[in-house]
């Protein structure tokens, strides 16, 4: 009874939010884009990050004529064609339509398609007026619903102990957005988690988590300020780095950081982002930003980043600490050459601590913290050298000096050193390195990514680390790297094969002595073949194998096939796909990418013996309405339950459904 009354309060939400969207999933990316942001080494929350810029850029196409690096970069261009396009605007005048990409150097009809629903020409000093009567008429806005839940009770639900889940077991993510071109942006984002409360005594609120943001654009010497929640990424991200970024073996061979200043929080996640105001100030060649923040955040002893508050402990931390957060960044950019420096201090309500372990001996303790920074970075025709000094209120530093070559379309090379003190203490830096946290680290990063003709292209890449003190696992100092390579395959449009292989060397304590070390590897390697038979039907397939060499020898493999029936006369998409794993523990376990509910990066985590198989349609009811449903199932032949603690399913499959329903008015 008590679910019913739960969907019929979900079902007055859904009613209420009766207003309004169009195709802006993975639909419109290419497959060497979903492949691309698929291996990237880079959370889930930040590809879904980037998955909702490209959303935002769907609806809000961006003019090629005056968007800078940052913005090229989020819809697929390298540095090579970032070059191209610029020297040719400088040298011929603005564009006059998109389809004049085609005749620059390194652009060609595969890239004009992969990023036209995300472009547009317009002239470069036409500016949207802010009038009221303007807005009203020519704004463009998007209601997102989503219900999601698991179907096979977990025991965190069932238990009377006052130890479980609190809250009903479904999860839900609703999302508003107004746009008015580039100019004026306002959005609402709400979420709930399974098991958290929901409009009851204990969140009369209803969803656990919500979300505002107001931006605008170019108004004078302003050129953007924004007032409610929103992300920071400045230089190579030692100072201050939130969100989405290609940097670290990526596909393309690319490290420089995307320094894209501010950029408005539009996502479900509740963490890696700031609440309060701020504001970039642009005067001829030089672009000042101030920032200012003052934000509930959750703590234990530690901060809390999960997000989660489904039981009566974790709703204990919920908002149990106050974070505060002031400072600018300064930036010249001239000809190529672009100097800046950061400069940012932040404080606790409450004291930091942490669980006194020997990795943790240099963690961050204590109220407050500044952080300084410098950074460069200079372009001479296909060469970029940059760099970032970084240091913290202890006197600790961390840096990093690169080089990047593009040598070509789709040829890079890029070179990179980092040291991070094991002193240096930031919770806002997020700068490419191998551990969650900037500090304790050396390493070489180098890697190549080269297009030898239209048929083949490939990709290598390498970063060798160093441990100075202990790490999680490991007591002494201690070494690795990290290998990655790719070789793709695309005899026509229709076809395309993809050959993956990495190699991941960890040193840690050996049991019987944690004064010696021993050597892990994990091998990983697969083949990826997409072929589409034609506008209706297209099929992907998928094996790999991965091995693991420490104390034991263990191996699994998986495959899957998932054929895609494209019907425009419905029009009817329809995603089904079958798996089947086997592994010999977790140390071999799948992460593998799935089509999801538009706005969410998925994948599922694959170990132990068993199948897997989803079902995901698109249904475009009308050109302002659209319908997306999931379902998946996971059925294990080795085991009786599933998971542990209140998560444990007490038997051996386990079921997702969910909806979506996106207008757009």
């Amino acid at each position: 009874m008590k679910n019913r009354k739960d969907f019929l309060v979900f079902l007055l939400v859904l009613l209420f939010c009766h207003t309004a969207i169009s195709q802006t999933d993975y639909s419109i990316l290419s497959s060497e884009r979903v492949a691309q942001i698929e291996s990237l080494e880079i959370s889930e929350q930040a590809k879904e990050d980037l998955i909702e810029q490209l959303c935002f850029f769907a609806t809000s196409p961006l003019n090629l004529n005056t968007a800078n690096e940052a913005e090229l970069q989020i819809i697929g261009l390298n540095d090579f064609q970032i070059f191209s396009l610029q020297h040719y605007i400088r040298q011929t005048g603005d564009l006059l339509s998109v389809h004049e990409l085609v005749h620059i150097n390194g652009f060609d009809e595969q890239t004009l398609k992969s990023i036209e629903p995300f472009v547009c020409v317009k002239k470069r000093y036409w500016k949207p007026s802010l009038r009221f009567d303007s807005i009203a008429k020519a704004n463009v806005q998007q209601l997102r619903v989503q219900y999601r839940q698991v179907l096979s009770p977990s025991k965190g639900y069932t238990r009377t102990d006052g130890k479980g889940y609190l809250g009903p077991r479904f999860s839900s993510t609703v999302r508003y957005n107004f746009n008015y071109f580039d100019r004026m942006q306002f959005s609402v984002v709400a979420d709930k988690d399974a098991g958290e409360p929901f409009f009851d005594s204990l969140q009369p609120f209803g969803f656990d988590h919500y979300s505002i943001q107001f931006t605008l654009k170019d108004i004078g010497i302003i050129k953007q300020l924004t007032l409610g929640d929103y992300r920071l990424n400045f230089a190579e991200g030692l100072a201050i780095g939130q969100g989405f970024s290609l940097s670290y073996l990526n596909t393309d061979a690319i490290i420089k950081k995307r320094t894209s200043g501010i950029t408005p929080h539009r996502s479900s996640s509740e963490y890696g982002y700031n609440r309060g105001i701020a504001t970039n100030i642009k005067i001829l060649k030089t672009n000042l930003y101030l920032f200012a923040s003052i934000d509930r955040s959750d703590c234990s002893t530690n901060l809390q980043t999960t997000g989660l508050h489904r039981t009566a402990s974790e709703l204990a931390t919920k908002d149990s600490n106050l974070t505060r957060l002031f400072g600018f960044h300064y930036e010249y950019d001239n000809k190529g050459l672009q100097i800046g420096t950061t400069m940012f201090y932040y404080d606790f309500k409450d004291s930091l601590h942490h669980q006194n372990r020997e990795y943790q001996k240099y963690y961050f303790e204590g109220k407050q913290n500044s952080i300084y920074s410098l950074n460069a970075s200079y372009l001479f025709k296909h060469i970029r050298l940059f760099s970032e000094l970084a240091m913290s209120q202890n006197k600790a530093t961390a840096m990093i000096f690169a080089l990047q070559f593009t040598l070509g379309y789709k040829t890079n090379l890029s070179i990179s050193y980092r040291d991070y003190d094991k002193k240096f203490q930031n919770h806002y830096s997020d700068a490419i390195g191998v551990q969650s946290h900037t500090a304790n680290e050396r390493a070489i990063n180098i890697s190549f990514a080269h297009r030898l003709n239209s048929l083949f292209r490939y990709y290598i890449g390498s970063d060798f680390f160093h441990f100075p003190f202990s790490t999680y696992q490991t007591t002494p100092e201690s070494n690795g790297c990290k290998l990655k390579s790719e070789l793709t395959f695309t005899p026509s449009e229709r076809a395309e094969i993809r050959l993956g292989s990495k190699f991941t060397l960890r040193q840690k304590d050996d049991k019987s002595s944690p004064a010696l070390l021993m050597t892990t590897n994990l091998l990983n390697n697969q083949i990826t073949i997409r072929y589409t038979l034609g506008e209706l039907l297209s099929i992907d397939l998928r094996a790999a194998h991965c091995i693991s060499q420490s104390e034991t020898y263990s191996d699994g493999y998986y495959f899957y096939i998932e054929p895609i029936i494209t019907l425009p006369n419905l029009p009817l998409r329809i995603n089904l796909r079958y798996s089947y794993f086997d592994t010999d523990n977790y140390d071999t376990h799948f992460s593998v990418y799935e089509y999801n509910l538009p706005m969410t990066f998925s994948s599922a985590t694959l170990y132990d013996k068993g199948h897997r198989a989803y079902l995901f349609v698109r249904y475009d009811i009308t050109k302002q309405l659209q319908l997306s449903f999931r379902y998946s199932i996971t059925s294990y032949t080795d085991k009786e339950t599933i998971s542990s603690g209140n998560d444990m399913i007490a038997s051996n499959n386990k079921q997702d459904v969910g909806i979506q329903l996106y207008f757009k008015f």
